[in-house]
């Protein structure tokens, strides 16, 4: 015979029974109710024969399976087309950009640089767009749907479960830490690549004469080896969030079920004292509330690598506006002054230039974190405190008066100063002190295109487009005619081999960086596209420099018809040039040591007489 105890807890067994199969007669008797209120509807439009109601359940599932794989084809599209969108948005934005700095921005920072932003970087980007709006829209939606069942039948149980979820968090943000600051290193080691590549490839004359292929080839090496370790760090940390994630959602899996089994089978309603639910649980109630877990949890799961995923693109995002929030140095005044025809003179008065020794462009922008992807949302820090730089001083206390149909020429030793004074004409950097005036209007106060519509300038190393030869002439004018298009060939000397020389004439293509033509050819094209443009000021910095003596000839006879109706600066060696000034401008580091004619300056600038002196033995020998 059971003694007492064992009694109490039998009647305590049944009467936990009861209490269930009482809460399982409300719950059957609330969906007999709802089934009764179905019911007429279904035997309505619903087909008796069993085997007809499984074909039109199949027919069912086949169509919302279609209508769910149209569904995703079209979003798939759309965020894939807003990504391209996006992508083709911020090229434009950077390619402003980049042609709003100043013209020594990229002997600064290497083009290598701005060009590795504005391929991979961008590409980066627009991925990352993509997978936004491609997973952030979907996934949430599937998932509070689920983690909202699950908090209807149980929040306390739901919250009890998710006890590993601030753990999750944690090592999820440290992860995505992590992944972009090594996506940015790998970023910053790939432009090195770049650069590395594009010196090779420019220099591979130098490399060949003197069989240096080895050395170029083993340098090469080490930099690939050096982004190879770069992006194993990037695959290594990567390579966790799969297993992590899965690890710590199926710990919340087993605390669940355990946490569920409990009460199920005890038919409790709370643990440790914590109250879970106002009644027991069933079974099926339980396995539901693990239905809507498992359903939240392959969103959970994809959004975790998402987050993860995107560090690549927000570091991309980072070294993208790091240029694109730049403030440019050199911006047209709000109020501009119209300025007419140049006509009276060019004022330097204690004209000053400097610039810092960065190393590289990284040092001079200020450092942004983005804590999300768009613009609306980066959050600009404040600059790191750091040295100031060294300031490398080029021109100092230039005082200079060039007066309208004036020719001047600027002479002096090598890195003194004379290209950089040429430069600062058409504004391409503005002085670190004193002003510069154009017809007694200080040049801030003009608008730069203005500006520069006066002004042709022809530079040592003559830079065509590939494109024919006739829009590389009227490139500075687009709307010029053939005539004068020709015309402008003509007074260059640039007529006649374009015309018996190259195949097609004025159409024949001049090759990238017009590479198809010989050195003295692309100089008398550049000086017809300068001269096409009638300029009220012709610039010429070491136009003659690099090309043989008949070629020099032929653009010394096209300046002598040309210069005399305008203002003409020529930074030069040679002397056939110098002969065209009016004045000549001795330049030494940095500062005007003399101005005058050529007679005057053999008396009193011994550098200049030194100069001629070299030039007329090289001439007897």
């Amino acid at each position: 015979m059971p003694d007492r105890a064992e009694k109490e807890e039998i009647l305590h067994k049944n009467k936990k029974r009861a209490k269930a199969l009482a809460v399982d007669q409300k719950s059957l008797e609330k969906d007999l109710k709802w089934y009764g209120m179905a019911k007429p509807y279904i035997d309505q439009y619903a087909p008796q024969d069993p085997f007809l109601t499984v074909a039109w359940l199949m027919i069912l599932v086949l169509i919302t399976t279609y209508f769910k794989s149209v569904l995703g084809f079209v979003h798939g599209y759309l965020s894939g087309k807003l990504g391209m969108l996006c992508c083709v948005d911020i090229r434009n934005i950077f390619f402003q950009k980049l042609l709003g700095y100043e013209v020594n921005r990229f002997s600064q920072s290497g083009v290598s640089d701005a060009m590795s932003r504005f391929t991979g970087d961008i590409g980066s980007l627009s991925n990352g767009i993509s997978l936004f709006y491609g997973k952030l829209v979907r996934e949430p939606l599937k998932m509070f749907a689920c983690l909202a069942g699950a908090i209807f039948i149980s929040w306390q149980l739901f919250l009890c479960t998710c006890i590993f979820a601030p753990i999750a968090l944690v090592l999820i943000v440290w992860m995505a830490k992590t992944l972009k600051r090594v996506a940015r290193n790998s970023m910053a080691e790939m432009v090195s690549m770049f650069s590395q590549i594009s010196e090779s490839f420019r220099s591979i004359r130098v490399v060949k004469s003197f069989n240096r292929e080895d050395f170029e080839l083993e340098k090469f090496n080490k930099t690939n080896l050096a982004c190879y370790r770069r992006g194993m760090k990037t695959t290594k940390y990567g390579s966790l969030s799969a297993p992590m994630t899965e690890c710590l959602g199926m710990s919340v899996m087993v605390m669940a079920v355990l946490l569920g089994a409990w009460l199920v089978i005890n038919q409790e309603t709370s643990i440790f004292g914590i109250r879970m639910c106002s009644q027991p649980l069933d079974l099926g109630t339980l396995i539901l509330f693990y239905g809507f877990l498992i359903g939240a949890s392959d969103p959970v799961r994809r959004l975790s690598d998402f987050f993860l995923q995107m560090q690549g693109a927000a570091a991309a995002a980072d070294r993208v506006y790091d240029m694109i929030d730049q403030e440019i140095a050199l911006t047209d005044p709000e109020n501009p002054v119209e300025i007419h025809p140049f006509d009276k003179k060019i004022v330097f008065q204690n004209v000053s230039y400097s610039y810092p020794k960065y190393a590289n462009l990284n040092q001079m922008v200020n450092k942004i974190t983005f804590w999300s992807l768009f613009a609306f949302l980066r959050k600009k820090k404040e600059a790191p405190k750091e040295v100031l730089p060294e300031m490398q001083i080029v021109l100092k206390k230039i005082d200079l008066e060039i007066a309208f149909g004036e020719t001047i020429a600027i002479v002096g030793p090598s890195g003194g100063g004379k290209s950089t004074l040429l430069n600062l004409i058409p504004r391409f950097y503005d002085p670190s002190g004193g002003s510069i005036t154009f017809d007694s209007i200080p040049y801030k106060d003009l608008r730069m295109k203005d500006l520069r519509d006066q002004i042709g300038l022809v530079t040592q190393e003559p830079v065509l487009f590939d494109d024919t030869v006739f829009e590389n002439i009227r490139y500075g004018v687009p709307d010029a005619s053939r005539e004068a298009v020709i015309e402008a060939a003509k007074k260059a000397y640039a007529h006649d081999f374009i015309v018996n020389k190259l195949e097609k004439g004025y159409e024949t293509s001049v090759g990238p960086g017009g590479g198809l033509l010989s050195g003295g050819q692309r100089q008398r094209i550049a000086l017809a596209r300068a001269l096409l443009k009638n300029p009220r000021i012709l610039l010429l910095d070491e136009a003659t420099s690099q090309i043989d003596l008949q070629s020099e000839q032929y653009i010394h006879e096209a300046l002598e018809k040309f210069v005399g109706s305008r203002t003409t600066v020529i930074v030069t060696h040679r002397l056939s040039a110098i002969r065209l000034a009016d004045r000549i401008v001795v330049v030494q580091e940095g500062e005007i040591e003399s101005i005058g004619t050529h007679e005057e300056l053999l008396e009193k600038s011994p550098f200049y007489a030194s100069l001629w002196q070299v030039k007329e033995n090289d001439k007897h020998h």
